[in-house]
C-alpha cells in the first residue's frame, strides 16, 4: 500500500515537472490563452512559429483603435509599425514584416473611443 502510494506520488510529481519543461509555455499560432486582462494577442505570449507570423492582432473586451506595434529582438533594429486608420473594433491588427529567427517582443499601444489608453506586450519565437 505504501509502495503504491509512493509510486503514485512520484508519477504525479513527474507529470508536474514535465508540464513545466522548457517548452511548456510555448504555443502554436492557433493557440491563444486569455490573460486576466481579457486581452488576447496573436501571436500569443510564448508562441513559437516555424516561420515569420504574418499579422499581429489584439482582441479587447470593448472596441479600441490600435495605434502602434513595436517589434524588438536581440541583435535586430526595432521595427515600429503604425496601424492604418480604421474604426474602433474589438479585434484590431496590423500586417507584420518578415521577421528573422529569434525571440521577439511585440509592444502595442491602443486607444479607446473615449480617449483612454491601453498598452501591453507579448513575446514569441520565430524559428
Amino acid at each position: 500500500m505504501i509502495r503504491t502510494l509512493a509510486v503514485t506520488t512520484a508519477l504525479a510529481l513527474a507529470g508536474t515537472a514535465a508540464a513545466q519543461g522548457p517548452h511548456a509555455g510555448h504555443h502554436t499560432q492557433a493557440q491563444a490563452a486569455t490573460p486576466q486582462s481579457g486581452i488576447i494577442t496573436v501571436p500569443a505570449d510564448g508562441a513559437m512559429f516555424s516561420g515569420s507570423p504574418e499579422r499581429f492582432s489584439a482582441t479587447f473586451p470593448h472596441p479600441m483603435l490600435l495605434k502602434t506595434v513595436t517589434l524588438t529582438a536581440e541583435g535586430q533594429a526595432p521595427i515600429v509599425l503604425t496601424a492604418p486608420a480604421s474604426p474602433a473594433a474589438a479585434t484590431v491588427g496590423v500586417a507584420l514584416p518578415r521577421l528573422a529567427p529569434g525571440t521577439w517582443t511585440a509592444a502595442w499601444a491602443a486607444e479607446g473611443a473615449d480617449g483612454h489608453k491601453m498598452s501591453g506586450s507579448s513575446s514569441f519565437m520565430v524559428h
